[in-house]
């Protein structure tokens, strides 16, 4: 993958995301600093690859980021055997009555919906973490937001952590600014 050693936000970030008991995390930093890369690590170490239903779901506001982030846990979970991905996308048609037996969900907020409620291929109970990709997208654009938040309430009933990238204001939340200050 080319990673040496932690980038800042990845220092700051994983312990947060790999601690027990699980802790919600706000993160925000540059592109290109390794944030997508934290938040699959976290994914990936929370999978258990005995259990062949979905455990890990993010949400990411558009198809191109939720294909972006699902090559992502792709290459870096080519070393954990066993653990797969599934694109809850515009074009994955699933029939209702599936079973989903791969454990990492990668898809937009709208398609999610529709696999969790109408299809009832996703069951948000057995949901271990949850990522919001692009937060501060996710909330701005009209739509995305209200189907954000209707996932988000179920699975926040649960206790699941989550994980939002490029949000702030939480008490786990950083900033990392181009300077490189920090600010906690």
């Amino acid at each position: 993958m080319g990673f040496n050693r932690p980038s800042k936000i990845q220092e700051m970030a994983l312990p947060m995301m790999l601690a027990h008991p699980p802790q919600n995390l706000i993160a925000q930093s540059q592109s290109g600093t390794g944030k997508t890369a934290a938040f699959v690590l976290a994914m990936l170490s929370r999978v258990n690859v005995l259990e062949l239903f979905p455990q890990c779901l993010c949400l990411a506001p558009t198809y191109e980021l939720a294909l972006q982030t699902g090559r992502v846990v792709e290459r870096m979970g080519k070393f954990c055997v066993d653990v797969q991905v599934m694109y809850a996308i515009r074009g994955n048609r699933i029939p209702r009555g599936t079973d989903i037996t791969k454990q990492i969900i990668i898809g937009t907020p709208g398609t999610v919906l529709d696999w969790c409620f109408k299809r009832k291929l996703i069951d948000l109970t057995k949901i271990h973490v949850f990522v919001l990709d692009e937060a501060d997208v996710m909330i701005d654009t009209q739509g995305f937001s209200d189907q954000s938040i209707r996932i988000q309430s179920l699975l926040y009933r649960q206790g699941i952590p989550f994980l939002y990238r490029d949000f702030l204001e939480t008490p786990h939340s950083f900033l990392l600014p181009s300077q490189g200050t920090w600010r906690l």
